[in-house]
C-alpha cells in the first residue's frame, strides 16, 4: 500500500493537475489570513469548506490521470480494485493533512489570541471536510463516470448541496464555526458522518468497478 501511495503521489506531482486546486486554496488562505489578527474559528470554517472542494478536486484529478491501459497495469500490481482505490484515497488524505497543518498553523499565527482548543477544532474540521470531499469524488471520478463533463457536473452539484443545504454532514459545523456558535456537537457529527460517507462510497465504488471489470 505504501508503494502504491508513493506511486500516486509521483503521478499526481508529475501531472501537475493539483495546481489549479492548490493555487485557488492558497489564494483563499491569503485572503483569509493575510489581514490583521482576527478570531480563529470563523476563518477556519471558511478554509475548511475550501479544503472540502480541494480534496474532491484532487481525488478526481488523481483517478482520472491514468488511461484504461495504465489503470490495468496499476491494477495488476495492486492485485485488487480495493487496494488500488485505497491507495488513491490515502494519497489525497496525505495531501489534505499537509494542507490542514499549514492552514491551522497559519491561522494560529494570525489569531488575536492562540487557543489550543481552536487548533484542535481546526484540525478536525479540516480533516472531516477533506474526508467528505474524497467520499464525494469517488463515485464522480472516471472509475464510474467516463465523460469529464458529467464528472464535473456531478461533483459541482453534490458539493453545492453539501455546502449549502442544511443536511447533517459538514454544513452544521461550518455554520457553527462562521457564526461563532458552539461547535462540539456539530464537530462530532461532521467527523462521524464524513468517515461513514467515505466508507460507504469506497465500498460501493469498489464493488461496482469490480463488477464492471
Amino acid at each position: 500500500m505504501l508503494a502504491l501511495t508513493r506511486y500516486y503521489l509521483a503521478l499526481l506531482g508529475h501531472s501537475q493537475r493539483y495546481l489549479p486546486a492548490l493555487l485557488a486554496y492558497l489564494a483563499l488562505c491569503v485572503i483569509l489570513y493575510a489581514g490583521p489578527p482576527s478570531p480563529q474559528l470563523p476563518l477556519i470554517g471558511v478554509s475548511a469548506g475550501g479544503l472540502l472542494v480541494v480534496s474532491c478536486w484532487l481525488t478526481i484529478a488523481l483517478l482520472d490521470i491514468e488511461d484504461p491501459v495504465q489503470r490495468l497495469i496499476t491494477l495488476s500490481h495492486a492485485r485488487q480494485w480495493r487496494r488500488m482505490i485505497a491507495g488513491a484515497v490515502l494519497t489525497v488524505l496525505a495531501c489534505a493533512l499537509v494542507l490542514t497543518v499549514l492552514t491551522v498553523a497559519w491561522s494560529a499565527l494570525k489569531a488575536v489570541k492562540v487557543q489550543p482548543s481552536a487548533l484542535g477544532i481546526g484540525l478536525l474540521a479540516h480533516l472531516a471536510c477533506a474526508v467528505l470531499g474524497i467520499a464525494i469524488a469517488l463515485p464522480c471520478s472516471r472509475l464510474l463516470v467516463h465523460r469529464i463533463g458529467w464528472t464535473v457536473l456531478a461533483a459541482v452539484i453534490t458539493l453545492g448541496v453539501v455546502l449549502l443545504a442544511k443536511i447533517p454532514l459538514v454544513h452544521p459545523l461550518l455554520h457553527a464555526l462562521t457564526d461563532d456558535e458552539p461547535v462540539g456537537g456539530p464537530l462530532v457529527l461532521a467527523a462521524v458522518t464524513s468517515v461513514a460517507m467515505l466508507a460507504v462510497s469506497f465500498a460501493v465504488v469498489s464493488a461496482l468497478v469490480h463488477r464492471r471489470s
